[in-house]
């Protein structure tokens, strides 16, 4: 689907613009008979899409690749039916015009109607202030974890030799050995484990295994868990930091406020702008039949009637 939205920006913006415009020196990402794409297009391309899903590609080469290979796939097509005269249909041309008036509408209503819009410093701490009890935060606690994998329906023999691995590495973190070295020789959580062993901030009632919350948060700070077995395997938990229940500074909330404020502004501004726009193009919009149409047709079929008895 995330492809699929981003194939139809790039056909807009090919239409609108007629081609691609490419440097030399920007490397050929891949090309049919009659299209090259290069690396500043495809990034191009991204950049209309939100910061997510930029650094979505970013992160993952492949997927950069496979939509690469799938636009290309698609200008195939396209460039086939072109040929046939596909795209000269009526009816393709009409649900075209329906999709580049969606696409228009929305770039222009974000990137001219809503574009500017900020929100004045005050009013960001009026509201943290008149909202202050919004921003508790709950207690929260950042572990690392050393995990031998041994899923809770193995047989009894293979659960025991799990257990039996983590007890010797028990034994060698008692004896003074690094946790976050251990961890990323020993752990099988290929996540964590590169990682030492940390885990993201967890929050009492958010992880699927009540078992490890329950060892991890009777940890005090630096304290190592004896074994902990869960669905998963056997852990052994370390308490990096505790952090108590408070209410988020403004410094923290402060992104977050100004978001929601300036998404509220944007909308007003945009619902305002096609307020007048709808009252300037003089809209209307019919449940049934214009007025006037139904009078109009009653005469007709009178007058057919007068006809019909003349003859």
């Amino acid at each position: 689907m995330l492809a699929k939205t981003i194939l139809v920006a790039l056909f807009l913006v090919v239409s609108i613009a007629g081609t691609l415009s490419a440097e030399e020196t920007n490397p050929i990402l891949g090309k049919t008979e009659d299209f090259i794409i290069r690396e500043a297009d495809l990034d191009r391309i991204l950049a209309s899409q939100p910061p997510a899903v930029q650094k979505q590609f970013q992160d993952n080469p492949k997927q950069r690749f496979d939509l690469v290979r799938e636009i290309l796939i698609k200008k195939a097509i396209v460039a086939k039916a072109r040929k046939e005269g596909f795209d000269r249909k009526p009816e393709i041309k009409e649900q075209l015009s329906y999709v580049f008036d969606n696409f228009i509408s929305q770039e222009y209503l974000a990137k001219v109607v809503a574009a500017g819009v900020t929100v004045p410093e005050e009013d960001l701490k009026k509201y943290y202030q008149e909202h202050e009890k919004d921003f508790q935060l709950p207690e929260q606690i950042k572990v690392r974890h050393i995990l031998i994998a041994s899923p809770k329906d193995a047989i009894p023999e293979e659960r025991e030799k799990a257990r039996a691995r983590a007890e010797k590495i028990l034994q060698r973190l008692n004896k003074g050995e690094d946790f976050a070295k251990l961890a990323g020789e020993a752990s099988e959580d290929p996540i964590s484990a590169p990682k030492g062993g940390e885990l993201a901030p967890i929050t009492l009632g958010k992880t699927n295994s009540e078992e490890f919350e329950k060892a991890a948060f009777a940890l005090k700070d630096g304290e190592i868990s004896g074994i902990v077995p869960t669905s998963y395997g056997f852990h052994i938990i370390k308490m990096d930091e505790r952090k108590e229940k408070r209410t988020a500074s403004f410094a923290e909330a402060r992104d977050f406020i100004y978001n929601k404020l300036k998404t509220e502004l944007e909308q007003k501004k945009v619902q305002k702008f096609v307020e007048q726009a709808v009252k300037d193009a003089g809209l209307e919009v019919y449940a049934e039949k214009p007025s006037g149409t139904q009078e109009m047709s009653e005469k007709n079929q009178d007058s057919g009637k007068t006809g019909d008895i003349k003859k």
